[in-house]
């Protein structure tokens, strides 16, 4: 059972009335269950809300569109200025509550909603309830709460503790790499999955030990700026379009000292194209132990064989289907070219480095013949009748 949460509210309005009535209307309303509720602070001018963004966390905000400044703009212009005053501030869901729809209506997405006010205090709340029930506002209050849950730790029970060692260091960076490979690490394995129990996700949490969720495979997108290993792209290469994966070392394309005139990647092939997934699908509600076992196969990318270590599979995650990379539809490319794909996600430590080793071990395998067991059981055989006899 989760504990009974108040979410923050900052309206803002120049009309005292509306604020005034906002206020009296949504102040202890609930919002995502019978426990929670909300609670409203009001503000009468755009940019005091803008200076209490900066200081301040609210886990949604609600205001009229802001002409003021803006005034001599296009209407587009006054809907996205306003927004990004906002969005350079924080990040905090918002509903436009306007007698100016026009000017944000083409800004509407899940995370912004738009209420004109004579659609009543009644539709306004419906909006707010909208946006909690993304779950988004508290899988944000959740992450920042475990940030400074562990920034508050680690300065208090290591930092403080050792601050001679700090202080008498001309390395004035040092701290700060802890610090943050520190946050780092505790966002991944166990720190994923308490945050997953803060948010009442069971599926999160049931993780078997050994085991990990599939969005841990990927970074979405991807950070570094410049191509990596394990980058996952898609678009046309010779005549196949379609996505693939990066097997030339990140070493080679480091942006200012590229080794790589060409790279090299790999075909990833939908699951559902599979031979092993249609004979399972094939078999539904009831497939056979055989092509269960064949398709779990497939997905277990730490089997060593050579047929196996053919693939890697890579777990659906977001607009990513489930994909299998096949190291023997292999294609090179001019790097320059590398820039009329779309680079989707990378694959994150380790998962990147278990690919790299597979696509190696399977190129670099040695096939020998076999031993003639035979000829060596028939020696092992008078040895032994030798001691008997």
């Amino acid at each position: 059972m989760t504990a009974a949460t108040t979410w923050q509210l900052l309206f803002v309005d120049d009309d005292l009335d509306i604020c005034r009535q906002v206020q009296e209307y949504l102040e202890g309303e609930i919002i995502t269950s019978p426990d929670d509720r909300l609670q409203v602070e009001t503000l009468n001018d755009f940019g005091s809300a803008l200076n209490e963004l900066e200081v301040r966390r609210f886990d949604l905000l609600s205001l009229d569109v802001h002409l003021g400044p803006y005034s001599s703009m296009s209407d587009e212009e006054i809907g996205i200025t306003t927004l990004q005053d906002i969005q350079q501030r924080r990040f905090v869901p918002v509903v436009f509550y306007t007698g100016l729809p026009h000017l944000v209506r083409h800004l509407v997405t899940p995370l912004i909603q738009v209420v004109e006010k004579t659609e009543g205090l009644p539709r306004l709340l419906d909006s707010l309830r909208n946006i909690f029930a993304t779950r988004l506002p508290a899988v944000n209050r959740a992450l920042i709460r475990h940030l400074e849950t562990i920034q508050r730790e680690y300065m208090w029970d290591f930092v403080a503790h050792h601050w001679a060692q700090f202080s008498d260091t001309s390395d004035h960076t040092a701290l700060a790499y802890l610090l943050a490979r520190r946050l780092a690490t505790s966002l991944s394995g166990s720190g994923i999955q308490q945050l997953a129990q803060e948010l009442g996700d069971s599926t999160g949490t049931a993780v078997t030990a050994g085991q990990v969720h599939p969005m841990r495979y990927y970074v979405i997108p991807p950070v570094e700026p410049a191509p990596m290993a394990g980058d996952i792209y898609q678009g046309q290469i010779g005549e196949h379009n379609g996505r693939w994966v990066l097997l030339t070392p990140s070493c080679d394309l480091v942006t200012g000292r590229e080794k790589a005139d060409l790279v090299l990647l790999a075909r990833c092939l939908p699951l559902t194209e599979q031979v092993e997934y249609q004979q399972w699908r094939d078999g539904l509600p009831t497939p056979s132990r055989t092509s269960n076992g064949k398709l779990q196969d497939l997905f277990r990318n730490n089997r060593r064989d050579s047929q196996s270590e053919r693939f890697y599979f890579l777990p659906g995650a977001l607009s990513l289907p489930d994909l299998v990379v096949d190291f023997q539809q292999l294609m090179t490319l001019q790097r320059e070219h590398m820039g009329g794909l779309e680079r989707l996600a990378s694959l994150d430590s380790p998962f990147a480095e278990a690919l790299l080793a597979r696509f190696t071990r399977y190129f670099g395998r040695l096939d020998t013949p076999d031993l003639d067991v035979a000829v060596l059981l028939q020696r092992l055989r008078a040895v032994n009748g030798e001691r008997t006899a």
